[in-house]
């Protein structure tokens, strides 16, 4: 018996998985409290700085379903472990850079690290955690690792920049580096594939890679130049051939690199739908709360950040419990609930913001929010790979995540757009912007609430239906 097999071995396990989760998540949004020193110290233009932050999320959603395919091609322990040591080094080199142009290279090396990582690592749970309460209550702190990640990033971004910016990017290596001389003695091995391997679809690859890649491009630079910029609209006619051109590929393809029959599994497609846009949704209100806490009421980047840990805490304490639940009971009624209390955050964050004591704004809303994100993001986890077998849950994994980066781009993007627009018509760009995320957050419950209902599918239940 392997130690992954044991019980103390499967939860060292998790604990390692979950800790390279919350550095993936936690290196999106850590460097945005920093930009300022940033700017000062290697002179970057304003046009520029935004890639520092971009060029991470360019390279993480880009890249993931080329990671997670490759991940069930070639073995998760396998591609976990190298792509670990590259963003190990990535991060190490990030507080060497002494320009714009490595910064941004750093960064995106770091994101394409991140985008075969996260698929692995999801793809090794499962694996360690076979079927049943075990499993919900391991995706549960998984998912919980990951939203804290994201959440608290800002607030040790904020934390970290008191010393310099460049912890920002070299912080996560010490943890990596744990995790890389740990892995090996508490993940289980590959599996020896019998008869033989499959074809890489280097077809597929070299379509839907730069296809992604062009796509996040053209919605980032929609959120700095507007859609109508030539690099804007130009990205994204590109990606459409592309992806067009992936689908026709694929059709035809003997062995895929993403089956399409992967697009008809209904919780995945809904999972996959729900995730993209309440991620987006969320994305979008942190976009303009954070400019209001800086702008209009004067907080520091530290104290921004910080504002956000309540529902970071919510996420963390509470997620596991409501994976488990998704677990047993179905997750479309759990997801549903969530997305309904985050709009109805951001309702009250429209209304209220001006009009009341910004640390009782800020009490209120996070909890409601905390709340909602907690039964939200491990429900999408639950049910995207409750019909999916081992074989495939690196792809549906890169789905997953892909999903999440995408939708957090395309509505950055809008909410960034009516933030910059609302004056014209004068309105208050504060609570143009978020209730534009109210309003998206209102449209989302109605989707998830059409998801499908019952208790998760078990894998091998699923496989015999088909």
């Amino acid at each position: 018996m392997t130690l992954s097999q044991s019980k103390g071995g499967a939860g060292l396990a998790l604990l390692l998985l979950c800790a390279a989760n919350f550095l993936d998540a936690m290196d999106v949004s850590t460097i945005g409290v920093a930009l300022p020193a940033i700017q000062t110290e290697l002179g970057m233009q304003a046009t520029s700085l935004q890639w520092a932050v971009s060029a991470y999320v360019l390279g993480y959603g880009g890249f993931l379903l080329l990671g997670g395919r490759v991940a069930d091609l070639f073995g998760h322990r396998r591609v976990f472990l190298w792509s670990l040591g590259i963003f190990a080094a990535a991060s190490i080199a990030g507080g060497f850079v002494d320009s714009a142009p490595t910064l941004i290279a750093a960064r995106l090396i770091k994101g394409i690290a991140a985008a075969f990582t996260a698929p692995a690592a999801l793809a090794l749970l499962l694996s360690v955690f076979g079927e049943g309460n075990a499993r919900a209550k391991a995706l549960g702190v998984f998912s919980s690792t990951g939203a804290a990640g994201f959440v608290l990033g800002m607030v040790l971004g904020g934390a970290a920049t008191i010393v310099s910016w460049r912890a920002t990017l070299v912080m996560g290596a010490p943890v990596a580096i744990l995790a890389l001389i740990v892995a090996p003695f508490v993940l289980p091995a590959d599996h020896k594939r019998s008869g033989p391997r499959a074809r890489f679809d280097w077809a597929g690859a070299l379509t839907i890679t730069p296809g992604l890649l062009l796509f996040v491009f053209g919605v980032t630079n929609a959120a700095a130049d507007g859609w109508r910029a030539f690099p804007t609209w130009g990205a994204l006619a590109a990606a459409l051939v592309l992806i067009l051109l992936f689908l026709l590929v694929e059709s035809r393809h003997s062995d895929p690199m993403v089956p399409l029959a992967m697009f008809r599994r209904p919780k995945l497609s809904h999972a996959n739908a729900v995730a993209a846009l309440f991620q987006g949704a969320y994305v979008g209100f942190q976009f303009t709360a954070t400019l209001y806490y800086q702008t209009v009421v004067g907080w520091s980047a530290f104290a921004t950040g910080f504002s956000f840990a309540i529902g970071g805490i919510c996420v963390m304490f509470l997620a596991p419990r409501f994976a488990t639940i998704g677990q047993n009971r179905g997750t479309t009624g759990l997801m549903t609930l969530g997305v309904a209390l985050q709009a109805a955050s951001y309702v009250f964050w429209a209304i209220s913001a001006g009009h009341i004591d910004t640390i009782v704004l800020v009490g209120i809303s996070q909890i409601v929010l905390g709340l909602g994100y907690a039964m939200t993001y491990p429900s999408v986890q639950v049910a995207a790979l409750a019909d999916v077998a081992d074989d495939q849950s690196g792809l549906a994994s890169g789905m997953l995540f892909a999903s999440f980066q995408i939708g957090g781009g395309i509505v950055l993007a809008a909410a960034s757009a009516i933030f910059s627009a609302a004056p014209g018509f004068g309105w208050d760009s504060y609570i143009a912007g978020t209730a534009f995320v109210a309003a998206l957050a209102t449209a989302i419950t109605v989707l998830a609430a059409m998801g499908p209902r019952g208790a998760t599918a078990r894998p091998d239940a699923y496989q015999a239906a088909e």
